[in-house]
């Protein structure tokens, strides 16, 4: 399986993948919890199913709007006061609900290929974490 087909299984299941990345996320690391106080939590997990989209498209074609994008929300992070230390921990976490999700489809060659996506999309991000990215 590849990155783009294992995006298009999870965007076709009824129940977001992410809820589980968000469960293994404040389980382990319970002061990013904080960046979330008052946030629509349903809303969010479809904001963050929707990036896997650019997550892949970034990885796969390197579009020049993907790249925007993502430099837009790694202003936004900055904003919000995400720290790029947190980084890492949501990578590792998104990655094992990637794993779960799949179960038995999962292997190395798609694992090398999420950690590449989402290393490249956070890179990306970071080059727009000091600036003002504007949409």
């Amino acid at each position: 399986m590849r990155i783009a087909e294992s995006v298009q299984k999870i965007l076709s299941q009824k129940e977001p993948v992410v809820d589980r990345f968000y469960e293994l996320f404040f389980n382990r690391h319970h002061g990013a919890r904080n960046y979330f106080a008052g946030v629509d939590m349903r809303r969010q997990a479809i904001l963050l199913t929707m990036a896997l989209i650019t997550v892949e498209s970034h990885y796969s074609y390197s579009y020049p709007a993907t790249e925007h994008y993502l430099k837009v929300l790694g202003s936004r992070h900055h904003e919000m006061g995400v720290r790029p230390e947190l980084y890492p921990m949501f990578r590792d976490c998104l990655i094992e609900a990637i794993h779960d999700f799949h179960g038995d489809d999962w292997n190395e060659d798609l694992a090398v290929q999420w950690r590449e996506a989402i290393k490249k999309a956070t890179a990306t991000m970071l080059e727009g974490y000091e600036r003002d990215y504007i949409y």
